[in-house]
């Protein structure tokens, strides 16, 4: 009987770089799904302390948040899509959506504190905005990682 410990094959450092950005797309997709789920179902509220133009500008402004995360999760989606073809590029509109994410997650943070400022209660959704707006950074930052590090991994020499 051989005893000679089994070997991995070696993988050269462009397919680790296409199997770490295939393995984005499954975060991806999830942040696609949350954002159009809540692209269509969030609430558009105003406080009850607005007078009627003001409560026009409160609605226009969680309308504008609801289209805009309808075309972030599309964005999600097609960075996805992409994703799975394990191609560099495909980080792009990872980053470009991430960051719109995060963008708009604190522009909601925002709406959310002044809409209950004049209400004069508390929103917990504003920290909910605030942490859900550095995860958006920390995933904008961790696509531009994969493809800055995939693009250097390509032009490194293969493993033999």
């Amino acid at each position: 009987m051989d005893e000679t410990p089994y070997e991995e094959p070696r993988r050269s450092v462009g397919q680790a770089a296409a199997e770490a950005i295939r393995g984005s797309a499954l975060t991806l997709l999830i942040g696609g799904g949350i954002c159009l789920y809540f692209g269509f179902t969030l609430l558009i509220d105003a406080p009850g302390s607005a007078s009627e133009e003001a409560t026009e500008v409160w609605f226009g402004v969680d309308r504008a948040f609801r289209w805009i995360l309808r075309i972030i999760g599309i964005a999600f989606l097609i960075s996805a899509a992409w994703a799975m073809s394990g191609q560099r590029a495909a980080m792009l509109p990872a980053v470009f959506a991430e960051a719109g994410f995060a963008l708009l997650m604190l522009a909601m943070a925002i709406e959310s504190t002044l809409e209950a400022r004049a209400d004069r209660t508390w929103d917990a959704f504003a920290i909910l905005f605030a942490i859900l707006a550095v995860v958006g950074v920390s995933g904008a930052k961790r696509s531009w990682d994969l493809y800055v590090s995939a693009g250097r991994d390509a032009r490194a020499p293969a493993d033999v």
